[in-house]
């Protein structure tokens, strides 16, 4: 609940800055999309260290309890625009020890806003190339219960972190055809929170009308992230890349 909340704050407060101005003035896009993620790399919580992550989307989607991804972009005569940009997976999974000694339960919430200003360098009938900068912030609640006999223990951690970014974004129609080519790149973290981090996105947007475009592409998110203390019960990290084919459905008016 909190997170369909959160979500429709964010397009609520966009639509309602967007009617201060000139409907001519603006350009707005919704778009809700979907990933399906692998997420590879590795995690460490508290002493257990460097823990190997190697997920795919039918591991995802079978402990999947929750989802929301979209975004919505405002572009004004000026060249200058916003995206807000939020999605989250809520996971949960529970199992018995080998032998059946035991029991545990887990829960893993990841959430990630990103929101960027940019400006439009170049805008074309046929290109377009935008350079913009911001932030995006992580939100994740990692809860494990593990039962043994009349010992239970539980380990929670919720990290929580924000890093700037700067970025850039092409897009140039194939000829014609109402195809064209979207490519994106972004880094950021550059130590202030995550050592590093970054996005690449590329593939192909197909104009279905003037109100629905289709946005077709491959999208990989990395992070490099960490706090407290190594070899400490409050030491966490989390070195992962997200990546996946990505399907959006862009409405523009």
């Amino acid at each position: 609940m909190r997170n369909t909340v959160l979500s429709a704050s964010i397009i609520s407060l966009a639509l309602g800055y967007g009617g201060s101005a000139s409907a001519e003035s603006w350009t707005w896009t919704l778009a809700p999309y979907a990933v399906a993620p692998f997420i590879d790399g590795d995690t460490s919580i508290g002493r257990l260290e460097d823990a190997g992550l190697s997920v795919d989307p039918t591991d995802i989607i079978d402990v999947l309890e929750g989802t929301f991804m979209g975004y919505v972009d405002g572009l004004h005569s000026s060249g200058w625009g916003f995206t807000l940009d939020y999605s989250f997976m809520d996971l949960g999974d529970s199992g018995s020890f080998a032998g059946g000694v035991g029991q545990a339960d887990a829960n893993v919430f990841q959430g990630i806003l990103t929101a960027v200003l940019y400006r439009r360098l170049i805008a074309e009938p046929d290109r377009s190339l935008d350079v913009y900068g911001g932030v995006r912030r992580w939100d994740m609640d990692i809860d494990v219960t593990a039962a043994l006999g009349a010992v239970t223990r539980t380990v929670e951690v919720k990290p929580s972190w924000t890093d700037p970014l700067i970025g850039v974004r092409y897009e140039q129609a194939l000829a014609d055809s109402k195809w064209s080519f979207l490519g994106q790149a972004d880094v950021g973290g550059f130590g202030v929170n995550s050592s590093f981090a970054w996005t690449l996105k590329g593939g192909f947007v197909w104009q279905a009308s003037d109100l629905l475009s289709i946005d077709l592409a491959y999208k990989a998110v990395g992070v490099d992230y960490e706090e407290g203390t190594r070899g400490t019960p409050d030491f966490f990290s989390y070195d992962t890349v997200t990546h996946g084919p990505y399907i959006g459905f862009l409405f523009t008016f």
